[in-house]
């Protein structure tokens, strides 16, 4: 039986057992005061970076203003434009997207007196084996040690209050000295959610389904909100704040401070993704390209290091619910495009990835693992 057909809740069990054990191996990353050493051959390689093109900034705006009516088909153009960047890029920029100026700003204000508080009070909210939310200085991608502070808060069964498969929310206290942050980081994450719902709704469109077609896969879903901070790095080329990789969910709404630092892959080539004022960046995730039957693409992405300068970002992570298993949508499957993938549970394949944050698991899991021959 293939790990995409056995059942979420048995799989997660063995997940985190794994988790364990691997937090006590001997080998667990290093502490952040021993990040810099001496450069890998890949790592030491000076980034290359294709000015000349990058992705395409949509207005979402005729979207936005139907986001209450979800059955409904949505502005073709705007859809057209959305469905030829995820099938070139998987990388865009939305403006037009109904979150209020002010929320931003205090989400972002929030965001940068946590990370400025003592170590010490952010220990206290550290994530461990069995809970995924919380505070952390130490997450591998693709077991590389990434050179950032997070903080994870997200949703079981489609909201923040619950204990589920993954854990649960961890809030700063009293002693935090933020009363603001939890109310504020509450009401980011839902607009944040409103937007991407949008956007899945317009992806589902632009595959030839009902603009609905995913919604009952988030009625209960297992979104997160990820802080980041990167610190100044003493030997950039050394390091990476985050190593290519793709997001394993849906979609991504991304916002980020003004340091130009993310990139994308595009045939073989890194480009700049930078910060424009008023806009989210989009992604689209693992789940998304099954979805297609790979006419969307998970693209891969880093995030470069910078000597002198720190940098914020807040990924939203819109995913399905622990029970959905995902396969190609009938639309995107023909006598001359058969299905590309076996079904996958998501539930079992997002706890994977979260064991290969704490420790090298070896090979990670990828959709490819589920590619038909």
């Amino acid at each position: 039986m293939s790990a995409g057909r056995l059942p979420a809740r048995l799989v997660l069990v063995a997940l985190l057992a794994h988790g364990a054990r691997a937090l006590a191996a001997p080998n667990r990353p290093s502490a952040p005061a021993a990040r810099v050493g001496a450069p890998t051959a890949a790592a030491a390689t000076p980034p290359s970076c294709a000015p000349a093109e990058a992705p395409p900034v949509i207005d979402i705006s005729p979207l936005a203003a139907r986001a209450h009516t979800p059955a409904e088909p949505l502005d073709g153009a705007t859809v057209a434009q959305i469905r030829d960047a995820c099938s070139k890029w998987g990388f865009f920029y939305v403006r037009g997207h109904g979150v209020a100026p002010e929320l931003l700003a205090r989400f972002e204000a929030q965001q940068a007196a946590f990370f400025a508080l003592p170590a010490e009070l952010k220990r206290a909210l550290k994530r461990g084996r069995t809970n995924s939310k919380g505070w952390y200085d130490d997450e591998l991608t693709k077991n590389k040690r990434d050179w950032k502070e997070g903080f994870d808060l997200g949703a079981q069964d489609g909201h923040l209050d619950g204990v589920g498969l993954d854990g649960f929310n961890q809030w700063p206290s009293g002693a935090h000295g933020l009363p603001l942050f939890e109310p504020t980081c509450r009401a980011y994450f839902a607009a944040a959610h409103d937007v991407a719902m949008v956007l899945a709704r317009a992806m589902a469109q632009g595959l030839g389904m009902p603009p609905d077609h995913f919604d009952r896969e988030f009625a209960r879903h297992s979104s997160y909100l990820r802080l980041n901070y990167y610190p100044p790095c003493p030997e950039p080329n050394a390091h990476r704040c985050i190593s290519p990789h793709t997001d394993a969910g849906a979609l991504t709404v991304l916002t980020q401070s003004e340091v130009r630092s993310l990139q994308v892959e595009l045939d073989g080539e890194w480009f700049d993704v930078p910060p424009v004022p008023g806009t989210f960046v989009i992604n689209t995730g693992d789940v998304m390209q099954v979805w297609s039957n790979g006419l969307y693409r998970a693209p891969l992405h880093r995030v470069i290091a910078q000597r002198t300068l720190e940098r914020y970002s807040a990924p939203y992570f819109l995913n399905p619910s622990y029970e959905t298993e995902y396969a190609p949508i009938p639309s995107t499957v023909t006598p001359d495009r058969p299905a590309k993938y076996r079904p996958i549970s998501w539930g079992a394949f997002r706890m994977s990835r979260f064991a290969g944050d704490f420790a090298d698991v070896g090979q990670e899991t990828q959709i490819s693992d589920f590619e038909i021959a």
